[in-house]
């Protein structure tokens, strides 16, 4: 039985969290984020459903503002900090940076501190909606130095009847990644599923409103259908170590935003995320 320690940044000790992420593949921190900033991102969630940004991925709709319809009409929405000053601030928000200090390369040999942001994105179950499929992150953002690292960021509180996150414990150790393909089970939604494995001994990571998790883009993990009549949103974010040559579309993915330390590749330059949508 995985022991899920919620760790308070105002009392923990960086031995015992980094220890724990090692050991774990995962660290949950109770209450990282304000409740006034959960407030901000869920203003600017349902600003960009609601189609306010000038870009082609959301289409504008007249719903007003305080339409708790646009919080889910997107299942998924990435790269939102690609237009979105809101959302980028928090890429680098000082409280997360207290922890990916300590975890980003946490199992890399040598890293020297240095990490980039990967990506940014919501994900959010509407009432009744769809739980997500068993996958790795690690597959979709190709690492493979074990640096990949999700933070999710609870704007509600996530419970097994509203669609939190389950994981398969120690998922994270072997180095497998799984490979991912099409699927037709009821309650998930259309992104493809990871197989080959047993996940008989999944559990669920409850967290109340403001917590963060921060994961191994190796742990195995889903999500199941939101049976509540709320929404469920979060905002997820991925970071890797600088000096991870990304092979993610192209030879060294570049809609990188460099956060602590040099970047090696900067020589490289940048290019601007790709933002994009999906309903379900």
């Amino acid at each position: 039985m995985v022991d899920i320690t919620g760790f308070h940044l105002s009392s923990m000790i960086n031995s015992e969290l980094t220890e724990y992420y090692i050991k774990n593949g995962f660290v949950l921190v109770d209450k990282l984020i304000s409740k006034r900033s959960q407030d901000e991102i869920r203003t600017e969630l349902a600003k960009i459903n609601q189609g306010h940004y000038d870009n082609s991925t959301i289409e504008p709709i007249d719903w007003p503002i305080n339409d708790q319809r646009l919080i889910s009409r997107y299942m998924y929405i990435g790269q939102p900090h690609a237009y979105s000053q809101i959302i980028r601030q928090y890429i680098d928000h000082p409280k997360l940076c207290r922890i990916l200090d300590l975890i980003v390369g946490a199992n890399v040999p040598f890293w020297n501190g240095a990490y980039k942001c990967v990506q940014t994105m919501f994900v959010t179950k509407k009432p009744d909606g769809n739980g997500s499929p068993w996958h790795q992150d690690e597959s979709a953002i190709p690492t493979r130095d074990r640096s990949l690292t999700g933070v999710w960021i609870a704007l509600s509180d996530a419970s097994t009847t509203n669609g939190c996150l389950w994981i398969i414990p120690d998922s994270h150790k072997s180095g497998v990644i799984y490979k991912r393909e099409a699927h037709n089970l009821p309650d998930v939604d259309s992104m493809p599923i990871a197989r080959g494995f047993d996940d008989s001994n999944a559990i669920p990571i409850e967290m109340t409103a403001g917590s963060v998790l921060f994961f191994s883009g190796y742990l195995l993990h889903n999500s199941r259908k939101n049976y509540s009549k709320q929404n469920r949103p979060a905002l997820t974010i991925h970071y890797c170590s600088s000096n991870t040559m990304l092979p993610w579309g192209v030879n060294n993915y570049r809609g990188v935003t460099p956060i602590k330390g040099e970047d090696p590749y900067q020589s490289e330059g940048y290019t601007d995320p790709i933002p994009w949508a999906k309903l379900e």
